[in-house]
């Protein structure tokens, strides 16, 4: 085995043991996040801070038990000051488990882990085939 083809072979393989895990985590938070929307309550809630822009409101609900939250959303939602919007949360944390009741807010998280996933998992299967490629290329042939 040369050194180049070596290298590829073990960058490879820790692309796609990476990508591996990130494959397994995703799984991991979609069943979290089906178990999530089975459990959760939605209620109205409003828009009340932008704290670093549209992108990372703080919103204000008030649970069905009357308490009432402030919590800072993050990711892939876009919003206006004052807007009122859809919250999720479970009853048995409204402030740790609140979110935006939209598709990027609720699934995003899943989506970019998986998506990081695939990106590394594929590019290291390539990077794998081309480092065992050129490897078997290199060798000599066997003696008759």
């Amino acid at each position: 085995m040369t050194q180049t083809s070596g290298m590829q072979v073990f960058k490879g393989g820790l692309a796609v043991l990476t990508g591996t895990v990130l494959l397994v985590f995703a799984v991991f938070d979609c069943q979290s996040t089906r178990d999530f929307m089975r459990e959760s309550i939605i209620v109205p809630g409003r828009v009340v801070r932008l704290t670093y822009g549209p992108h990372h409101p703080d919103i204000v609900f008030t649970t069905r038990a009357g308490e009432r939250v402030e919590y800072p959303q993050g990711g892939a939602v876009d919003v206006h000051l004052g807007e009122a919007v859809e919250v999720r949360y479970l009853p048995a944390g409204p402030r740790m488990s609140a979110r935006m009741n939209t598709f990027g807010a609720i699934w995003g998280d899943a989506l970019m882990i998986g998506g990081m996933g695939a990106v590394f998992f594929l590019l290291g299967v390539g990077e794998l085939r081309s480092g065992v490629r050129a490897w078997r290329s290199g060798r000599k042939p066997a003696a008759r």
